[in-house]
């Protein structure tokens, strides 16, 4: 707290705003005094949650003040990604969360590591959380390298690229956000692909329900793998790795609470709530450098235990209910995307006048989320279908599908009262 009463923008003027005393902060406890920091705030202006160099004390070294990487979250009000910035010893730090977390989920010394996590126009804390955990445990990595970047530069693979690149690799253990994973292991069995090495596949971005599971174990089994395991991690990238399962039915787990604290708060007083009850997550940073973040909502409903896990005995908090999202954030295909900003970029496009953002899936096991703008016009227009693709992937990081539907389809004015714009049709998974 010291670092922060002196070196922090945000909580500076926060403190002064609520008349509070940042030394009377011993413990974890005492944290229930704050009040929460809302996503927003985060989001509007990144710079003043960076711990400023310059205003550090004496003390503190040149690792906790020489910039070493910045990974960046998506959904943000401008529609550009915000930084997190990681200094030396959080870049320490974040490697010794990835031992921990390689350790619990089963990562060993002679894995070759496939990382699917597409390659977007920023350095996202999912792609990078592979390339640290390969290096700390001194394994090799390939990257697939497929995705929505755009560059001048020959750096993306097309999908039948990276499956060449990645099977002849052998790699023992395949790493992406789930809908991915199972469109890589189909066109894999479509092209009798040899995937016999593989035994462990770890996943964040999305939930993986038991039937996307058993469809991509079938998968495997048609490539030649055998028993493989699956490992579901419940990541964001305000922690850099995120909560970890040691076996396929456990809950996501802090491995790292000497790092993170978690708490669950009233979504309308924030009090904060006993174990058991469900409510907003919060996290907390305990021992970072760069960006540092109290009491953060996360934007998620979650309930969590502090009981020892019943799997493998360790310490920390454990999400014991699958997490949902609120707000305006919406998690497509392992992306938030800040729908505020979609409606902003379609509302300024004059060519266009009823439009819906709809989030869907089809009625199949592992098919893919799919970002769907529906606009209402008397005709098809590929001209303005380009338009509206690249100005929503700009804005978001996400390539949607456009839709031109009948007049009337979307917003019926004698059905309801205004249009609603945003529809998610997914399943809820339980």
């Amino acid at each position: 707290m010291r670092a922060i009463s002196l070196a922090h923008p945000f909580y500076k003027r926060h403190f002064r705003t609520h008349g509070l005393d940042p030394s009377r902060v011993r413990s974890l406890d005492d944290l229930a005094s704050l009040p929460p920091t809302r996503k927003e705030d985060y989001i509007a202006d990144p710079e003043a949650f960076r711990l400023q160099a310059a205003d550090l004390p004496d003390d503190f070294g040149p690792a906790e003040r020489v910039l070493w990487d910045i990974a960046y979250t998506t959904g943000t009000t401008s529609g550009k990604p915000s930084p997190f910035y990681n200094t030396t010893h959080d870049a320490y730090a974040i490697w010794d969360q990835a031992r921990r977390c390689n350790e619990a989920e089963g990562v060993r010394p002679d894995d070759r590591i496939a990382n699917l996590y597409p390659l977007a126009d920023f350095p996202t804390g999912a792609f990078l959380s592979v390339i640290r955990s390969g290096m700390i445990a001194g394994i090799p990595v390939i990257n697939g390298m497929t995705g929505s970047a755009q560059s001048e530069f020959k750096v993306r693979h097309s999908l039948g690229e990276a499956l060449e690149k990645v099977t002849a690799f052998k790699p023992t253990v395949l790493w992406g956000v789930p809908s991915f994973v199972r469109r890589f292991l189909d066109e894999a069995r479509r092209q009798g692909r040899d995937l016999s090495a593989a035994r462990l596949v770890i996943t964040s971005g999305e939930p993986v329900p038991p039937a996307l599971r058993a469809e991509m174990k079938a998968l495997l089994s048609a490539c030649g793998a055998g028993d493989v395991q699956f490992r579901a991690r419940y990541a964001f990238t305000e922690m850099q790795g995120g909560l970890v399962q040691c076996t396929e039915d456990a809950g996501g787990q802090n491995v790292t609470p000497d790092l993170y604290h978690l708490e669950v708060v009233d979504p309308e007083t924030f009090r904060r709530l006993p174990d058991g009850e469900g409510g907003m997550l919060a996290i907390t940073h305990l021992h970072r450098r760069g960006t540092v973040l109290l009491r953060y909502l996360v934007g998620d409903i979650v309930t969590l235990s502090r009981e020892p896990c019943p799997h493998c005995g360790r310490i920390g908090e454990r999400v014991v209910r699958t997490p949902r999202r609120t707000g305006s954030l919406v998690k497509c295909r392992g992306m938030l995307v800040n729908t505020d900003v979609v409606i902003d970029v379609l509302s300024a496009v004059a060519a266009i006048g009823v439009f819906q953002i709809v989030f869907m899936r089809d009625d199949a096991p592992g098919a893919m989320d799919r970002m769907v703008i529906r606009v209402e016009r008397d005709a098809e227009d590929a001209t303005l279908r380009e338009r509206l693709v690249a100005d929503v992937q700009r804005a978001v990081s996400l390539r949607p599908e456009v839709e031109f539907v009948a007049r009337g389809t979307i917003y019926d004015q004698e059905r309801s009262i205004k249009t609603r714009r945003v529809v998610d049709l997914r399943p809820k998974v339980d």
